[in-house]
Order: C-alpha cells, then structure tokens, then sequence
C-alpha cells in the first residue's frame, strides 16, 4: 500500500488534519470558541472528579488544559463575562479562587455534553460497533506509545 515509510507518515499526518478539521466544523456552538467549549468541559471534568464546595481551584486549570496561567485568566475573564462561571473565593485562604457554573453555564455544557454523546452515537451508526471499538484500542495503543516515548526522552 505505501512503499515508502515517508508515505505512511505524510498519510498519517493528513488523516489526522482532516479528522481534526473535519471534527471541528461538526461540532460547533454558536457564539463560543472552542477554547471556551473545551474549557467548560475541563471544568465539569475537575467539578466532576474533585467535588468541593466551593468549585474547582483556578490554580488546578492552567495544568488540567495545558495552558499557562495567562491563557486561563483570559478565559475565565470571558466565561465570567457571558455569564457561564462565577469565581468563589475561599474565606479561609483570599489568594486561592475557584469556579463554579452559572445556571447559564450549567444549561450550556448539558447542552454540550449531550451533542458530544449524540455525535459519538452517529459515528458509531456511520463506521459500525466493531470498527468503533478497533478504533478506539489503535487511539489508546497509539497514545500509550506516545506517552512511553515522550517519557523516554525526558528520562
């Protein structure tokens, strides 16, 4: 199929830019970025896995998203100013701030997660179970990988 490791490469390459573009013209939420999509889902995730009353630590994001402090504080800033999350200061510590949802924002990634799911479900319906599930193992045994080599290098 491809003679040349070169051309198993580039196709690698070019398949995963057209399912990233692909992916990004299918889900889309008026009026939002992807960034700040991605960055509710990464808050529901941190309220999800780590439940505190008073929210998720600002600090706990930046690492959670793989941004720097700034990236986060740019879309905190936005996020709070449509009305989707709120800061909570902690009493017992001034320096430390969390977020939570805003019923607005608690509607919007309900709203999120429910597409996620249904684009999931008609993908599975479009390439069938088995290839779903084929798919899923080459993406974690691709990812593994990665993550081996990357640790590797660091070593």
């Amino acid at each position: 199929m491809h003679e040349h490791p070169e051309d198993l490469g580039h196709s690698v390459i070019k398949a995963f830019m057209n399912f990233k573009r692909a992916e990004v013209l299918s889900f889309h939420f008026e009026g939002y970025t992807r960034a700040e999509i991605r960055f509710l889902f990464m808050l529901h995730h941190g309220l999800r896995e780590n439940p505190n009353e008073l929210g998720v630590k600002v600090a706990n994001l930046g690492p959670m998203l793989h941004v720097s402090k700034p990236s986060v504080t740019q879309q905190i800033n936005a996020l709070e100013k449509k009305g989707l999350i709120k800061r909570i200061q902690n009493p017992e510590d001034k320096r430390a701030a969390y977020l939570q949802f805003t019923e607005k924002g608690e509607k919007l990634i309900a709203s999120a997660i429910e597409q996620f799911h249904k684009s999931f479900l008609d993908m599975r319906d479009y390439i069938g179970e088995e290839d779903m599930e084929t798919l899923i193992k080459l993406l974690d045994k691709l990812t593994d990988y990665l993550n081996n080599k990357a640790q590797n290098k660091e070593a």
